[in-house]
């Protein structure tokens, strides 16, 4: 269903286009406008590690958090099912400073924090852009699930032991199944919730979020410049917010296509950006993060002395555990 989903989108991102005009778009650029945005790329990651392992704790470094990161985004652009966030709490785990259960849940309040600031910032663009009803509705919906999704995780963090009963009861319905067995195994995710617990540790989660979220606003903004001689001045944040959005879209490895057309229309439908460079910044945006982060997560295999076939396996012993 993702390879045909893809697929599709990647003839709406192509629809109508002068490969002339892209030529020409690609020859114009200023690429030296891909310095401030590898900059902003790297400071996203190192930030993004930060609040990571506030979530870990300090007993797993901040080196290995950035490394095990970028591990997350190769899995994700080269496998299917976009398994990125399962491989890093894999990865992670091997240290024995935190257990793979424990990381998965880090990961799991990582994402909903990501949900909560990608809908703030689409609440405080889109009043500013017209013709985007859709996105709107599409924010609405996304917040409500985002909210619901934190006050679920805030109450497991500060009442465990309701989230184990709960664990124990859907297992217990399970036949042929030892349900305190498997229940002991799944008890660590929880344990990945506990920072939630500490008033000042949540704030300075969501401090790191929101500097996550305005490094990425910068690494569109500094793209789209490249291309683009004068961007629209909300197209970087609302360009953000539609692929953010966008990404929940299945689709193949990488998210090839899906992002293309969500990109193309972000930029042409509410700021009149022409087709033909819509449809470049697409594919150069899409193309360097790609390149970026599959070269980091190379460096982090090879600093963790990993191949991609291992983390596959091991991914897959993890779903067949769920």
């Amino acid at each position: 269903m993702g390879l045909t989903i893809s697929g599709a989108a990647l003839v709406l991102a192509l629809l109508g286009i002068d490969l002339r005009q892209v030529a020409e778009t690609l020859a114009q650029a200023e690429y030296l406008y891909l310095i401030p945005a590898t900059v902003a790329m790297l400071t996203y990651l190192v930030i993004r590690s930060v609040r990571w392992r506030l979530l870990l704790g300090s007993a797993v470094s901040l080196s290995r958090c950035f490394w095990v990161t970028g591990i997350g985004y190769l899995v994700s652009n080269v496998l299917p099912f976009r398994l990125g966030d399962p491989a890093r709490a894999v990865v992670i785990g091997r240290g024995g400073q935190v257990s793979t259960a424990a990381a998965l849940s880090t990961v799991v309040v990582e994402r909903v924090l990501d949900m909560l600031m990608v809908v703030a910032l689409l609440a405080g663009v889109t009043p500013f852009v017209s013709g985007v009803g859709s996105a709107i509705s599409a924010g609405l919906v996304a917040g409500g699930a985002a909210l619901g999704a934190s006050a679920v995780l805030l109450t497991l963090a500060f009442r465990p032991d309701w989230g184990r009963r709960a664990v124990r009861w859907v297992l217990g319905w399970i036949p042929r199944l030892d349900p305190e067995r498997w229940a002991r195994m799944l008890d660590g995710l929880f344990e990945g919730l506990a920072p939630l617990r500490s008033g000042r540790r949540g704030l300075a989660l969501l401090a790191w979020s929101l500097v996550t979220w305005a490094c990425v606003v910068a690494f569109y903004w500094a793209m789209l410049r490249a291309f683009l001689p004068r961007p629209p001045a909300l197209a970087a944040p609302f360009l953000v917010c539609v692929l953010g959005l966008g990404m929940a879209v299945p689709s193949s490895p990488g998210a090839v296509g899906v992002f293309h057309a969500v990109a193309r229309y972000g930029l042409t439908a509410p700021f009149d950006v022409p087709t033909d460079q819509a449809v470049t910044v697409a594919f150069a945006v899409h193309a360097f993060q790609y390149v970026l982060m599959c070269l980091l997560g190379l460096v982090g295999l090879a600093r963790e002395s990993l191949s991609l076939g291992w983390v596959r396996a091991q991914i897959a012993n993890v779903e067949e555990v769920g």
